[in-house]
């Protein structure tokens, strides 16, 4: 079926439209349209640019919308397109409306930025978020009943996160929508219930890099009531990556960083500088904007932007000529910002993931991408190294060394859904056997009971006829507030800054600023003018001088332990192998465990030791080593009930470093206690901790790795 004469063959509307102007396939789209046609669930994994939305929705559209038969004449919504963010929803909105109007398939896109979907004239295919789907979900249910697939983007920023599992449960609901008007529709036809049997979901999910893709498989193509199996196209390749690390020590480095590449090469006109807090982004570009010894536009881009002036921004930026947009994590996914000739990092992502989006911007026109890696440290110059080998193992298809977390569905996110079912429920009710459809099978019943009790005696809910929920005045605040559709946590923003004199919004603040104060924000000087109880009124200023950078609180970077495995693995250190160099006091240990387990690690270290009279402590020097307070001949014994006693102590620390879900406070105690043993993984941890060996380093190796901390 891979022919390509073939393919076509069966492509007879979507072919003109989407394929006839490049005149072939891509590798991804002669893999993936053959099984997606014959409606098999698929889990697509191809490079950025690769083709990969034109090869879900052609065959999805041919199947299900365009194709004679069973779904000809039917009205209703048919595709639903999930993507990460409400900027992707548009771009991808923007990018894929043409071929819809061509085809005459009505696109309509629905997120936070826009208006409602039309309960009357609903569109055969809506892209949106998990969010705008929770919220679809409570307000107009039955336009989800006729859904007959639906689609994953970015697939891998999703799982194994707070919305991953919401996406779970939200794909549950939909089958329950669909069961019961399926069955309705039956009835209506032949009058009396029949047996007709149940069509699932067809379920697509897409990525550019997913590192279980068996068990992403599992958890979003597999629901309840499809068992059938799934497929996996796997594309290896891409662009081939050209990094360049290069060291600087400050800002005027960075200036002198960006010229030289620049000169040396005439080809690159806009860049692409990523940065890891939205603080480094203002420093970064209102420095620029005073130094760069050339003409360039220098944009802005983060989240806390106003999202006009976000889309402002990227519409300037992809008309630019010559221009630099400084941006946070929010020009990871693939907002249409133009052609980007380069890509710049200053200092290293977290993760891998974040590490293949960012450089995945650049170079899409070409069989190369080039990123230009900005260290700051001995520790950030081998923390690139490590991603670097990470991303050429992703291209490569290259299973890892050490085994990836084990998956744990989070019960904050139920909290979060029996709040969306109440709001859904025509009754305005919610039973037990309600939320037990919604949720994973691998969650007892027991435990959702204990939920919803503990709802109860916190004031979100009330007894309402035998083993019925309602909502009570806490709830119902929450619903006032449309506070009740997602699992992400937002920051607690006070105040909106707006234009003096337009009064239009810039940006949110939790700081207060008084009249006369200066500030940089968006990369320019400005000026409180006004202020009133929830807004504060600023003008621009010419003056480069100001009292303070715009600041926002950021959480501290968690680096994982494939990340600090793969550091390990670049300085050629023993696999499992811990180092122990003795100080003139205490001793220096090199684990190469990440944060989460170097905290594990260290509060073990802490109960072994004790605290001596001059109160000195086990201590994180960072996410590779700790310093003790004496030296050591071996790991303390596992100890399971220790290690407990240990996690319990760390439960406040250890949950800025776990993604938990916006509503984990509101869990029962023990559940969210256990919930938070789950994300760390123990089984892991002892493997990790059991297998570990203890050595000193030779003199050469022991300098290298001091070098690391100085």
């Amino acid at each position: 079926m891979n022919d390509p004469a073939r393919i076509k063959a069966n492509l007879p509307h979507t072919w003109p439209v989407l394929f006839s102007r490049h005149g072939s396939f891509t590798t991804v789209q002669a893999q993936a349209i053959p099984p997606i046609l014959d409606g098999h669930n698929t889990l697509v994994i191809a490079a950025t640019a690769s083709g990969k939305t034109e090869a879900v929705l052609a065959p999805l559209l041919e199947r299900h919308v365009l194709a004679a038969g069973r779904y000809q004449g039917q009205r209703g919504l048919k595709l639903l397109y999930i993507c990460p963010t409400r900027a992707l929803v548009r771009d991808l909105y923007e990018r894929m409306q043409p071929c819809h109007e061509a085809l005459g398939v009505s696109l309509m896109m629905k997120s936070g930025d826009t208006g409602p979907v039309s309960a009357t004239r609903p569109p055969t295919v809506l892209i949106t978020t998990p969010e705008s789907t929770d919220s679809l979900l409570t307000r107009a249910p039955r336009l989800l009943a006729t859904i007959q697939a639906i689609i994953l983007d970015e697939i891998h920023l999703f799982d194994d996160s707070p919305r991953g599992d919401h996406i779970r449960c939200l794909l549950n609901r939909i089958e329950t929508i669909r069961r019961y008007h399926q069955e309705e529709m039956a009835t209506e036809v032949l009058t009396e219930v029949t047996t007709t049997p149940f069509v699932p979901l067809h379920r697509i999910a897409l990525s550019a890099t997913v590192p279980d893709a068996r068990g992403v498989a599992e958890r979003y193509l597999l629901g309840s009531e499809n068992q059938a199996g799934y497929q996996i196209i796997e594309v290896e390749g891409g662009r081939r990556l050209r990094p360049e690390i290069v060291p600087i020590s400050g800002m005027p480095d960075l200036v002198q960083t960006l010229v030289l590449r620049l000169s040396g090469n005439s080809l690159i006109r806009k860049t692409l500088l990523f940065c890891n807090t939205r603080n480094e982004v203002e420093s970064t570009a209102a420095y620029l904007r005073r130094h760069l010894p050339f003409e360039a536009a220098i944009f802005v881009h983060y989240s806390n932007l106003d999202t006009a002036m976000r889309r402002q921004v990227e519409d300037d930026f992809a008309e630019a000529g010559v221009a630099i947009c400084v941006s946070s994590s929010t020009l990871e996914l693939g907002i249409d910002i133009g052609s980007i000739d380069d890509v710049a990092l200053l200092g290293p992502p977290p993760t891998v993931t974040s590490f293949l989006q960012r450089i995945g911007r650049g170079g899409r026109r070409t069989g190369s991408t080039q990123v230009l890696c900005l260290s700051r440290s001995i520790l950030e110059e081998v923390r690139f190294h490590a991603l670097i080998s990470l991303a050429h193992a992703h291209s490569h298809l290259t299973p890892p060394s050490y085994s990836y977390p084990t998956y744990h569905f989070r019960p904050s996110v139920l909290v979060q859904q029996i709040f969306s079912i109440l709001k859904q429920s025509p009754t305005g009710g919610i039973r037990l056997a309600d939320l037990r459809r919604v949720t994973p099978a691998a969650i007892e019943t027991a435990v959702l009971e204990r939920i919803l009790n503990y709802l109860a005696v916190s004031g979100y809910l009330r007894s309402g006829r035998l083993g019925e929920w309602r909502a009570d005045i806490a709830l119902d605040d929450l619903i006032d507030d449309h506070e009740i559709y997602s699992n992400i946590g937002a920051d607690p923003f006070k105040l909106t800054i707006v234009d003096a004199y337009s009064g239009h919004t810039i940006a949110q603040t939790d700081r207060i600023r008084l009249e006369g104060d200066t500030l940089l924000m968006g990369g320019r000087s400005m000026v409180v003018v006004w202020r009133d109880r929830f807004k504060i009124g600023v003008r621009p200023i010419a003056s480069d001088r100001v009292e303070e950078v715009m600041r926002f609180h950021t959480d501290p970077l968690t680096i994982p332990f494939e990340v600090c495995q793969a550091v390990a693995s670049y300085l050629e250190l023993a696999a499992g192998q811990l180092y122990l160099i003795p100080q003139l006091e205490g001793a220096v240990l090199f684990h190469f465990w990440g944060d989460l387990y170097g905290t594990l690690l260290a509060s073990l270290l802490q109960a072994h030791f004790g605290v001596d009279e001059r109160d000195i402590a086990v201590t994180r020097i960072n996410e590779h080593c700790l310093y003790l307070p004496a030296t050591l001949n071996e790991l303390p014994p596992w100890v399971a009930t220790a290690v407990r006693k240990q996690l319990r102590l760390l439960f406040p620390r250890l949950v800025s470093m776990l993604e938990l879900g916006r509503f984990h406070s509101l869990l029962p105690p023990d559940v969210a206690q256990d919930s938070l043993i789950e994300q760390c993984d123990l089984l892991r941890f002892r493997r990790v901790y059991q297998n570990a060996g203890l050595t000193i380093p030779e003199v050469g190796l022991r300098s290298r790795l001091l070098e690391i901390i100085s």
